[in-house]
């Protein structure tokens, strides 16, 4: 019985080892990407490929050339164009078929949180989403990404 007892200790003690691990691990990946992001300079102006996740302000990705994005128009796929001021992304024009499909203006909060998206969709729509210091939604927004 004492053995069994000791096993059980044991696997616990191995148990919590793993969770600080992978704590310690997951910590130190997130400020090694905070560091990588904040030494991103941007152009004011940039073109991309796509995008990633749906939260605000979105993630830019597949950046291209100007050449590559004006092909995209003429070709009427699809690109998008990132507009930068102070390492911020302020806004971001999806184009499909030489049109605009979605305009998103951003603001930020002193502390670099999103303070506020205005969506603009392909019919005109525009919707404006408010965001409190911490970047949460706040209750009022309306629904929906668009």
């Amino acid at each position: 019985m004492e053995f069994l007892i000791s096993a059980i200790v044991l696997i616990g003690k191995i148990l919590i080892g793993l969770v600080v691990l992978i704590v310690i691990l997951v910590g130190g990946w997130l400020a090694w990407a905070a560091i990588v992001r904040a030494r991103i300079t941007h152009e004011p102006v940039e073109y991309y490929r796509g995008w990633d996740g749906y939260w605000h302000p979105i993630s830019l990705a597949h950046k291209i050339s100007k050449e590559e994005a004006d092909a995209c128009h003429a070709e009427g796929s699809v690109y998008l164009i990132g507009y930068y001021r102070d390492r911020k992304l302020t806004r971001v024009t999806k184009m499909l078929k030489g049109a605009v499909f979605f305009d998103f203006e951003y603001s930020y909060h002193p502390n670099g949180r999103c303070a506020s998206v205005k969506t603009t969709n392909a019919n005109g729509v525009v919707k404006v989403r408010y965001y409190d210091r911490r970047g949460r939604g706040l209750p009022e927004n309306p629904r929906g990404f668009w």
